[in-house]
C-alpha cells in the first residue's frame, strides 16, 4: 500500500473516530467543528461571495450537523461529504430567499467597523474578496448560472472534489454530475 493510500485510510479512520466520539458525547463535536469549519466556510464564501453570508451558512451547517449527528450513518460517503451536502442545502435556501447576494458597500462597511460587535475576521475576508477582481468576475458569471451548475462547478474547480465525491455530496449519479459540469462550463463561457 502506498503512503498516499495509507494517509487516506488514516484520515478516514480519524474521521470515523471523531464522529463516533461526537455521537456518544455532543461536547466532542468541537473536534469535527475545528477540523472542518474553515473548509465549509471557504466553500460558502466561494458560492456566495459574501463573508457574512458565508459565516451564516457555515454556522447553520454545523448547527444542523450537531443536531443530527446521531442520525448520521456511513453510507459510502464521508462525514465531510455530509457537511458539504448540508452547506449546499443552506446555500440553496439563501438563494431561494434572495435571488442575489447583498454586496458590502463602503457605507455598510463603515457602519460595521464602527459597531463594536462586528467581527474583524469577517471584514478582512470580505475585503480580500473585494480586492480579488478575477474572483469577482468569475463569481458574477457563476451567479448568472442555474444553482445546480453553480454547485457542481464550485465543488469541482474551487473545492477540488472528484466526480465521485460530488455525486456523493449531491446524492446524484456521476454521469449527471459530468453533464452538469459540461453544461455549466458551456454557459459560464458565454458569460465570461
Amino acid at each position: 500500500m502506498s503512503n498516499e493510500n495509507e494517509a487516506m485510510e488514516s484520515a478516514a479512520q480519524q474521521e470515523r473516530r471523531l464522529v463516533a466520539m461526537a455521537q456518544k458525547n455532543p461536547d466532542d463535536f468541537k473536534h469535527l467543528f475545528n477540523k472542518y469549519y474553515d473548509t465549509i466556510f471557504n466553500y460558502a464564501l466561494r458560492r456566495t461571495g459574501n463573508a457574512h453570508l458565508a459565516n451564516d451558512v457555515a454556522a447553520n451547517t454545523f448547527l444542523k450537523a450537531l443536531d443530527q449527528i446521531n442520525n448520521f450513518q456511513w453510507r459510502g460517503s464521508s462525514f465531510s461529504a455530509w457537511l458539504y451536502r448540508i452547506a449546499t442545502n443552506e446555500i440553496f435556501q439563501v438563494h431561494r430567499k434572495s435571488k442575489r447576494t447583498i454586496r458590502l458597500t463602503s457605507e455598510v462597511k463603515d457602519r460595521l467597523q464602527d459597531d463594536n460587535s462586528s467581527d474583524s475576521a469577517l471584514l478582512e475576508a470580505e475585503e480580500m474578496v473585494a480586492r480579488n477582481e478575477k474572483f469577482k468576475q468569475i463569481h458574477a458569471a457563476l451567479s448568472k448560472l442555474k444553482i445546480k451548475y453553480q454547485t457542481v462547478l464550485t465543488l469541482r474547480y474551487f473545492e477540488d472534489k472528484s466526480i465521485k465525491e460530488i455525486a456523493a455530496i449531491l446524492n446524484m449519479p456521476e454521469n449527471t454530475v459530468k453533464t452538469h459540469i459540461r453544461r455549466g462550463l458551456t454557459h459560464l463561457k458565454e458569460y465570461l
